[in-house]
């Protein structure tokens, strides 16, 4: 039986082994508030990434990741210390926000009980990490438990191995380079033979997390995939791990995605595609091996079937393959009086019409042809006539036969009756050029323009105007120099609520519609404005439309507005004619540090203009603010020497005559004042406000730090 005290030792080494058992590395918390440049706070995630290192109390820390939200600019997250960890231990952080990588960085952790910001642990590109655990310099490899062995199970280089050629591993398990052509396939096995002579199960095979080839540098919109995805709709394409849309981010054309213009990938993007391949049972491309020729129909390749390949019992030879000796026998061919007289037998050969030859047992001796006048009783023709060359029949409406005669070097023409005689006309053109679509020419025959007018019934594409068929249907004038392409469709006169236009999915299920009335009723609209050009352009109507629906809008060119339909009124938007930054004076004389100007015919009676300016005062001396409505002076304010910040308002209501002004100031301290005053200063011109301060004394600096002008439309709801 044990003692006491072998017990105690026995539990005292079991609590041992357990708390090492269960102890963590250090951790460090890293906690901050993002924000962006416009001071508004960050709103996404950080990547963090790092290699495998050692910490400081030897723990082995394998290379992973940790995705950490940041809302509303927080950011919390606690990490393993990397300053005091093995050489070069650090992490990286990718900032993601909208979509895409906004910014990258490294971190250096250092130990601490509370926590560090991310200045902290940020550090420069290049710098140095980790460090604070050396290997005793005299450390071989038995020293390491296990490293032996492990060296021992790698792969080492065989005696084919060679650079810049796919690896295999041997019958040794070393490594080798796979041998073969540059434009061969590989195998499963190694092997390789040129792509397409394989055999497969017939499913489909599938790209899987593929990178596309092409820059992503926030210009390019063309990337390149290994293989063409089949079919198309199978690929599957993310950008920072966002699903693209397909038809609206994107459109691919064999093995090239080309992006939309609005969704281009940013420098840093990431991209990634999967996508399925052709089923290995309908192959396509080259052949090759026993086959010739390109997939779905190849052809046996030379020499591949011999006498071996063929069964004695089939009684042919590969002589005989090769066409060198006739296969069959000639001695039931008919003679050459018999091919004679079949070409003046009537009828078509039968079971009970034989008259080929009696050779053939099964059938009898051609017939003589009836002998007939061409102009008998067989014809019904009641006028004799002398038969010549060239000479047709044509019935008449009457019963009776008239003759034509084919003019010399017609070709392509036929006999015809216009009731009272028989005429020549073209009514046959066999030289049409592939894909050309037959019309009736201005003198009645019959034309083609394969230039302007084709059908490709390959791809069931039309085009009209030019041979150009991106699409199912192209109207295109492609009249050298000369061209104008329109597209005319007029609702016809019981057209009633039938809409002139009508896109529908592959479902069957209508997108848009173009009604006859004019109007175009669609789920989305999508624009993009650029540098050049506005995105959405109204021509306005001088009066409100007379009928409105809730959610109507439009823009009123009489009072120079937006205005909406809600709730059974009419609303007027309103308007920033300016918001900017001023400038800053230490003068003792009236300076100008900011204006803004009103257009004319902008201003309307009934409108209401809100203005505001924000100052701010360096030095003990008093300042004097103020802004005009054109000539007339809105407000005049003295900034005492014990206060910094002045906020000064006003609003101009106008009317026929005028503006009537008010005026509105507030100090730090609470302290405000205000003033009313008229201004008979016409607005209908246009006009220009300015903003002034000077210095009381030398020693003062005055900043308009803000100014901002908001027009309020007028805006009648009786």
């Amino acid at each position: 039986m044990r003692s006491l005290k072998s017990w105690a030792l026995a539990l005292t080494a079991y609590l041992f082994v357990l708390d090492r058992a269960m102890a963590i590395p250090p951790l460090t918390t890293v906690q901050d508030t993002l924000y962006k440049a416009d001071g508004a706070r960050f709103n996404g995630v950080a990547y963090i990434e790092w290699k495998s290192f050692q910490a400081s109390d030897a723990s082995a820390i394998a290379s992973s990741s940790v995705v950490v939200p940041i809302v509303d600019g927080s950011l919390r997250v606690r990490l393993v210390p990397t300053s005091n960890a093995s050489a070069g231990a650090h992490y990286f952080v990718r900032y993601h926000a909208d979509g895409r990588v906004v910014f990258t960085e490294a971190w250096n952790v250092p130990p601490s009980t509370t926590a560090v910001t991310v200045a902290n642990v940020r550090i420069a590109n290049g710098a140095s990490t980790g460090g604070g655990v050396t290997p005793p310099s005299n450390l071989t490899i038995p020293d390491i438990t296990g490293l032996s062995d492990e060296l021992a199970a790698r792969p080492v280089k065989g005696f084919v191995y060679t650079n810049d050629r796919i690896l295999k591993t041997g019958p040794t398990g070393a490594l080798e380079a796979v041998q073969g052509n540059l434009a061969d396939c590989i195998r499963v096995d190694g092997s390789t033979g040129p792509c397409g002579s394989g055999s497969g199960t017939g499913a489909p095979g599938f790209v899987d997390h593929e990178v596309p080839t092409g820059s992503v540098n926030g210009s390019n919109a063309v990337f390149t995939l290994a293989q063409p995805p089949s079919p198309a709709t199978s690929l599957a394409l993310y950008r920072n791990g966002i699903l693209q849309k397909p038809g609206i981010d994107f459109s691919v054309t064999g093995n090239t995605v080309t992006f939309a213009a609005l969704s281009i990938p940013q420098t840093s993007d990431l991209l990634m595609a999967s996508y399925r391949l052709p089923s290995e049972s309908t192959p396509s491309g080259l052949a090759a091996g026993a086959l010739t020729g390109s997939f779905p129909a190849p052809q046996i390749a030379e020499g591949v079937i011999s006498n071996f390949n063929i069964s004695a019992a089939a009684g042919i030879v590969e002589s005989k393959l090769a066409l060198n000796f006739p296969t069959h026998t000639n001695a039931n061919d008919p003679s050459a009086g018999e091919k004679a007289a079949l070409s003046g037998t009537a009828g078509a050969p039968s079971a009970t019409n034989k008259f080929v030859t009696d050779i053939d047992g099964r059938l009898t001796n051609a017939r003589p042809p009836v002998s007939h006048a061409l102009l008998s009783n067989e014809h019904g023709d009641t006028a004799a006539g002398t038969v010549q060359r060239g000479d047709l029949i044509v019935g008449m409406n009457l019963g009776t036969a008239k003759w034509g005669r084919l003019p010399l070097g017609s070709a392509n023409r036929c006999l015809v009756s216009n009731g009272a005689d028989a005429i020549w006309n073209t009514c046959l053109f066999t030289g049409f050029q592939n894909g050309a679509i037959p019309f009736t020419g201005g003198d009645g025959t019959l034309a083609e323009s394969p230039l302007h007018f084709v059908w490709d019934n390959a791809n069931r594409r039309l085009s009209v105007g030019s041979n150009w068929s991106p699409s199912t249907l192209t109207v295109y004038d492609g009249a050298s120099g000369a061209g104008a392409t329109t597209l005319t469709v007029r609702a016809a006169l019981g057209q009633g609520a039938n809409p002139l236009q009508t896109w529908l999915d592959p479902a069957g299920v209508e997108q848009a519609r173009m009604e006859a009335s004019g109007e175009f009723v669609t789920s989305s609209v999508r624009a993009a404005s650029n540098n050049t050009r506005a995105a959405w352009r109204e021509s306005g109507t001088t009066n409100d439309p007379a009928s409105k629906l809730d959610g109507d809008r439009w823009y009123n060119t009489t009072v120079k507005a937006q205005r909406t339909f809600e709730s059974g009124q009419t609303h007027s938007a309103p308007q920033v004619i300016c918001a900017s930054t001023g400038g800053n004076t230490a003068a003792t004389s009236l300076t100008q540090l900011g204006t803004c100007t009103i257009p004319p015919g902008l201003l309307q009676p009934g409108d209401r203009v809100a203005i505001r300016a924000t100052w701010k005062r360096g030095g003990a001396v008093p300042v004097t603010v103020r802004w005009r409505w054109a000539t007339a002076v809105a407000a005049d304010f003295v900034l005492p020497a014990n206060a910094t910040l002045i906020e000064t308002s006003g609003e101009a209501a106008l009317s026929n005559s005028g503006a009537i002004i008010s005026s509105h100031y507030l100090l730090q301290d609470r302290s405000s004042d205000s003033s009313l005053m008229e201004s008979a200063d016409p607005f209908s011109t246009g006009l220009t406000l300015a903003f002034e301060a000077f210095n009381a004394a030398p020693g003062a600096n005055i900043a308009l730090i803000q100014f901002s002008l908001i027009r309020y439309p007028a805006q009648s709801n009786p």
